[in-house]
């Protein structure tokens, strides 16, 4: 009788401490943010990647795990996983993980301080993780809708361009201002569409996309070159250091994730040059690889060191009409 009763206790008081934590993600997560750093902490994972697009690929296991998709890279079996206990991720295919700050810092490419501000600034207000009632299918229809896209006129977008140190009227000419719902909610963003007919958004706040695709941008025809970036920022960022002359010279393949890299070789034979502009880092250096073992390609990022990518390395200070020998 005495045991009985110490289980049933163990078991209210497990329950009880599970109530109190979802809760505690309810209240948190129903208004904006503050820039407390341990109540930052406690967002949810699971519940930011979906309000970033990502949904999962299986329900939680016993050991309290999500999978996801990779939102690192184009994958078909989930890699990506969150423990939703101890509120930590890990990535199998790159043995990375840790806490929503490391989560976030690599998603946007910022600091730890940049990263607070971004989950500071979010509102989240249908943020909190319901593992009882959340709901799983192998073939989800896509959670954006009222896609529509007009002319890039917001300043509240032109400015964040030009905090990335982007010409105006390239940003302009090669994205959109869109607006969608996702989550019941309305939003906006700069799209860049791709060759699915789907869109990569960017804003201060957010990155996500539609549906991982390729995106070509022919500006020529007969061109025999090709540069080839990771993210549309990169191209934008190599578009604006180059003079209005020179940009139709080339033809442009946006990865808008190394992840797709295998799918772009089909379209980079048909070039004679192919000019790679990816990231100095581990992943930007495995697509390289893997695209450098099919065509003949130059790796350009090394002109770009010490920086990591073609934006950061417009925004230290360089010349903006730099010439195309430099790039």
């Amino acid at each position: 009788m005495l045991l009985t009763q110490a289980l049933i206790n163990k078991e209210l008081c497990a329950v009880s401490n599970k109530a109190t934590k979802l809760l505690t993600f309810q209240k948190i997560t129903m208004n904006t943010y503050p820039n407390n750093t341990d109540e930052l902490r406690q967002i949810p994972i699971v519940s930011y990647l979906e309000h970033q697009g990502y949904r999962p690929a299986k329900p939680e296991n016993s050991r309290g795990e999500v999978k996801f998709l990779s939102p690192f890279r184009s994958e078909t079996k989930p890699s990506f996983s969150v423990n939703v206990n101890k509120n930590v991720w890990h990535d199998y295919g790159t043995g990375e993980g840790g806490s929503i700050f490391d989560l976030v810092m690599k998603l946007w490419n910022v600091d730890f301080i940049k990263a607070k501000e971004i989950l500071s600034k979010g509102t989240y207000k249908q943020m909190f993780y319901r593992p009882s009632d959340t709901h799983y299918e192998r073939q989800r229809p896509s959670p954006f809708t009222d896609i529509r896209a007009s002319p890039l006129t917001s300043t509240y977008f032109l400015d964040y361009c030009k905090e990335r140190c982007i010409d105006l009227d390239v940003a302009k000419e090669e994205c959109h201002q869109v607006d969608y719902r996702l989550s019941g909610h309305m939003n906006s963003a700069i799209g860049f569409e791709n060759d699915k007919g789907g869109w990569e958004f960017r804003s201060p706040t957010t990155k996500i996309c539609t549906c991982k695709a390729i995106s070509t941008r022919c500006k020529k025809e007969g061109n025999t070159t090709v540069c080839v970036f990771e993210g549309f920022f990169d191209y934008l960022s190599f578009l604006t250091m180059m003079k209005p002359e020179c940009r139709q010279k080339y033809d442009y393949v946006i990865l808008n994730s190394v992840g797709m890299a295998n799918k772009a070789i089909p379209i980079l034979k048909g070039y004679k040059s192919v000019r790679c502009y990816l990231d100095n880092d581990h992943a930007g250096k495995n697509a390289f690889d893997i695209i450098r073992k099919e065509v003949n390609a130059e790796n350009r990022s090394e002109k770009m060191l010490p920086f990591n990518d073609v934006n950061e390395y417009l925004c230290k200070g360089l010349n903006q009409s730099t010439s195309e020998q430099n790039v």
